[in-house]
């Protein structure tokens, strides 16, 4: 191992294809329809939802741009910004809480991509490989399986993962572009008579079972738009390319650009298509009927294709699931590398492979958090984290917005190095910092009140306290052992002048 050496080996399409295939998921072909089932009276209105969604996360592309141009980018991506911006015992305290809820997607993919292999090997008549596949023995093995694979996949090196991860990324295209052809391309009528031959029930049972039948614009804008904005979280993981790509400052501000115009087109495109071809009163009636294998779009969708087209989208959705791993992977390891290398936990997590310059350490961290929370998954039936996601990627967004008004009082050096068109503009610094400030109140408030019903350990609030509460535990450990190490004074000031320069590029 040697220290604090990441190899930058990542070009603007790997870049792209990191946060792409981290945005565009499986909640894809899942979150636009079975939307109607946690916010009924959503209705059509999914389509503009997603639209409003990209158009909110320019603001935050706003804002990256902007710390980008000041030098703020390397391993951290949001870490890097806030903790140079505002404060680093803030920057820590909520990517740890981000770091924590990553670790609960990891267990979660681990949990279900073998669920989803198993649909695809039930689907292609393999019923013996299907049935261990879905099996908590086979859970647990093949998840372990393929968690550690693509651990094993980003120690071999950066860019062997964004070679994978650029393939995955045209694999999604390739899946959405059939499934929005077939949607834009088939009637409503086409539809209903393949839907009823296929579960001999009639329509009007179906829409009559669905718990309403008008759409509601508070729904929408109120309980909906902040689920179906999951979708755009993602992006945070090309601004970890920080540290590994080539001309990082120009590559990612090119790349959080390219990167949501995409996912945004092709999100609004998809739930389009699907909402053009299914009546949303029939996913709505099939959820409430317990039907909800036959709500998702790849379900809804296959009483239009011959079986073998079937089958080959099963396989495709758990590939498409499973390939998540590589994007998660490396968002929650750099963020690990990056508090190492600032010395906020030991700097053994800062130590990089010799020969492939990949932290291993904080891969490895990641990777028995993940395979903790697969068990936990199994025992349980949920991944304790999982639910504070949004709310700590809320809360990092809050946070940057924030550093949007501070940064000229906090880092006076970076402000005035900045080369942005929002450098000479105070009031827009200003206005866009408030701005993503109150998106994320907005959607913190929705998301905490959505989750009041449910067990106090279960609630995203509470999750996140205590994971809050370990955060500032570790900080309040690293300032013990900043005065441990010498005089209080001239240790402070060596270590508030480390956050007082972007990283070294």
């Amino acid at each position: 191992m040697q220290p604090n050496h990441l190899n930058r080996a990542l070009g603007l399409l790997a870049v792209i294809a990191f946060g792409l295939t981290n945005e565009i998921a499986a909640g894809l072909f899942f979150v636009s329809t079975q939307i109607q089932q946690s916010s009924p009276g959503v209705g059509n209105l999914v389509p503009l939802l997603m639209l409003v969604g990209g158009v909110i996360t320019f603001i935050t592309v706003v804002a990256y741009r902007y710390f980008f141009a000041s030098g703020l980018v390397g391993a951290g991506g949001e870490y890097v910004i806030i903790s140079r911006a505002l404060s680093p015992g803030v920057a820590f305290v909520v990517t740890f809480l981000a770091w924590f809820g990553f670790t609960g997607a990891l267990g979660t993919l681990a949990y279900s991509a073998p669920k989803f292999l198993s649909t695809a090997a039930l689907s292609l008549g393999a019923t013996g490989v299907g049935n261990f596949f879905a099996s908590n023995a086979g859970i647990l093995i093949v998840g372990l399986i393929i968690l550690w694979g693509f651990w094993f996949i980003h120690v071999l090196g950066v860019r062997l993962a964004g070679t994978l991860t650029t393939i995955a990324m045209f694999l999604v295209f390739a899946v959405a572009l059939v499934m929005i052809v077939i949607g834009f391309a088939t009637s409503q009528s086409t539809f209903v008579t393949a839907l009823t031959q296929h579960l001999h029930i009639s329509v009007a049972s179906i829409t009559a079972a669905s718990p309403v039948h008008n759409v509601s614009y508070g729904v929408a804008f109120g309980s909906a738009l902040p689920v179906l904005f999951f979708g755009y979280l993602g992006l945070s993981t090309a601004t970890q390319t920080g540290g590994e790509a080539k001309n990082a400052v120009k590559s990612l501000s090119k790349a959080v650009v390219i990167t949501v115009t995409m996912v945004t087109v092709i999100y609004t495109l998809f739930a389009w298509a699907v909402y053009h071809v299914v009546p949303w009163q029939i996913i709505s009636g099939l959820a409430k009927m317990k039907m909800s294998s036959y709500t998702t779009s790849s379900g809804l969708l296959q009483f239009l294709m011959p079986p073998w087209m079937s089958s080959l989208l099963n396989l495709c959705v758990a590939l498409i699931v499973a390939k998540t791993f590589l994007p998660i992977f490396l968002a929650q390891s750099r963020w690990v590398y990056a508090w190492g290398e600032d010395g906020l936990i030991p700097a053994v997590f800062a130590k990089t492979h010799t020969k492939y310059k990949t932290p291993v350490f904080a891969l490895t961290l990641s990777a028995i958090f993940g395979s903790l929370s697969l068990i936990e998954s199994i025992n349980l039936g949920f991944v304790f984290g999982v639910n504070i996601r949004v709310l700590s990627v809320m809360l990092v967004f809050f946070f940057m917005g924030l550093g949007m008004i501070t940064f000229p009082h906090h880092a006076p050096g970076l402000s005035s190095a900045n080369t942005s068109s929002l450098a000479k503009n105070r009031f827009m610094q200003i206005f866009i910092g408030v701005l993503l400030m109150a998106i994320s109140v907005w959607f913190s408030i929705s998301i905490t009140l959505s989750s009041v019903s449910n067990p106090l350990f279960l609630q995203p609030a509470f999750q996140s306290a205590i994971v809050i509460v370990l955060g500032i535990v570790i900080y309040r450990i690293y300032l013990a052992r900043l005065r441990k190490q010498g005089s209080s004074s001239d240790v402070f000031i060596r270590e508030r002048e480390r956050f007082t320069k972007p990283p070294a590029q």
